[in-house]
């Protein structure tokens, strides 16, 4: 008696609505029954604009939810902060059971939350196909784009949901859509987005891998742009080709710059020129010398780039292995060949020549003790030493008087 007195006096005092969302919450059925029987309003909203119903459907009060509904609550009650209907809180929660008594009584399955995504978008971006399989069933439209324009098809492939996609491609969702304002299919998206298993998928259903957007860009563009080795790798693989010598020659470029070994090998096993000059006058094996990436340039040399190969300068690999200081680069250069002593034809500079003038002493001394000549001059008559001493490098020029350097 004392419980309903207590009741009784919380709805006369005005604070019914919060005390049903918690009992709702707290899933106190017998409590969220006297309230309603005390007076309390089925469709009151707490402090973030919610219904109790919403709170019956996000935490899975089946029993509260179907009172709450015999005692009329709005079954397409819309949250004030996202447009959410309590079908969106059960599906958000993959409450299947909740979901099903919500449209036995009328839930709309089309309504959009303030994106414009309708549950069925929201089933399909969280990969929950038993529940996306009711809203189906009770005329959820595939078709149905949110505000960006996305299918639900599209929210299932961003999220990386394989098996959803096959599943929805089975049900009839278009896979071939292009994005209006781009051109681009769903598998440029997916592949630029590196989601490799359902890249797969798609290309299972038929997708075409040699598809071009607006900008003419494919679908192997967009994984290469972003680096995603495996999908590069499969769209190759299922007979994607990367068009044009000066695409090729950008992103072989690309891949060495960023020392991505995984990329590049893949490239070159689809026929790239690992002795490729870049348009900067450089070549590959130049650029991953510089860049010190010691796993990039040992590739290169096994896929057939001469150890001695000369840029527009006239400088090898080891010229620029020696100016930026990379020793385990230089160390694999030499021990496949490089010349310690090779001059460059514009400044007659040695390997040596640009270690000492950038300071890189232990550089120096792996070239000395490779049989550098320390007195070898360049076309202007300076030595190593000299070199050293321009750019005010006095513990390069100290080691290299060291070893009789004049």
């Amino acid at each position: 008696m004392w419980k309903m007195a207590l009741l009784l006096w919380l709805a006369a005092d005005g604070s019914q609505a919060e005390q049903l969302h918690e009992a709702v919450k707290a899933g106190d059925f017998a409590s969220v029954k006297a309230l309603l029987e005390a007076g309390a309003d089925v469709n009151a909203r707490d402090r973030l604009g919610g219904t109790p119903l919403h709170a019956a459907a996000w935490g899975g009060q089946l029993a509260i939810l179907n009172l709450l509904l015999q005692r009329g609550a709005d079954v397409n009650a819309r949250h004030n902060e996202g447009g959410s209907t309590p079908l969106d809180y059960a599906v958000i929660t993959n409450q299947i059971e909740v979901a099903r008594a919500l449209l036995a009584h009328g839930a709309d399955v089309r309504a959009r939350q303030h994106g414009g995504a309708t549950a069925l978008h929201l089933a399909a971006g969280r990969g929950y196909r038993e529940i996306a399989e009711l809203l189906l069933a009770s005329g959820a439209r595939l078709e149905e784009v949110d505000e960006t324009g996305a299918t639900p098809l599209e929210h299932a492939a961003l999220k990386g949901h394989a098996d959803m996609v096959r599943w929805l491609i089975k049900r009839g969702a278009d896979f071939r859509r292009k994005q209006p304002e781009t051109g681009a299919t769903l598998l440029h998206v997916v592949a630029a987005k590196g989601h490799l298993a359902v890249v797969e998928a798609l290309l299972e259903a038929g997708a075409d891998p040699a598809a071009k957007d607006n900008f003419g860009a494919t679908p192997l563009d967009e994984a290469l742009r972003y680096r995603h080795a495996a999908v590069v790798e499969l769209l190759l693989k299922r007979g994607a080709k990367v068009e044009g010598a000066s695409a090729i020659s950008r992103r072989l470029q690309e891949a060495v710059l960023r020392g991505q070994a995984d990329l590049l090998r893949i490239l070159l096993d689809a026929g790239a020129d690992p002795a490729m000059a870049t348009p900067q006058g450089s070549t590959l094996l130049h650029d991953a010398a510089l860049k010190g990436f010691r796993e990039v340039v040992e590739l290169l040399l096994d896929r057939g780039a001469p150890v001695n190969l000369t840029n527009a300068a006239g400088a090898t690999p080891l010229h620029d292995a020696a100016l930026g200081g990379h020793t385990a680069v230089m160390e694999l250069l030499i021990a496949r060949g490089a010349d310690v002593n090779a001059a460059d034809r514009q400044t007659g500079a040695t390997p040596l020549h640009l270690a000492a003038s950038w300071g890189r002493r232990e550089a120096v001394a792996l070239l000395l003790a490779k049989g550098a000549e320390p007195n070898k001059p360049n076309h202007k008559g300076v030595t190593p030493l000299g070199a050293a001493l321009e750019s005010g490098q006095e513990e390069v020029a100290a080691l290299l008087r060291a070893k009789g350097a004049r």
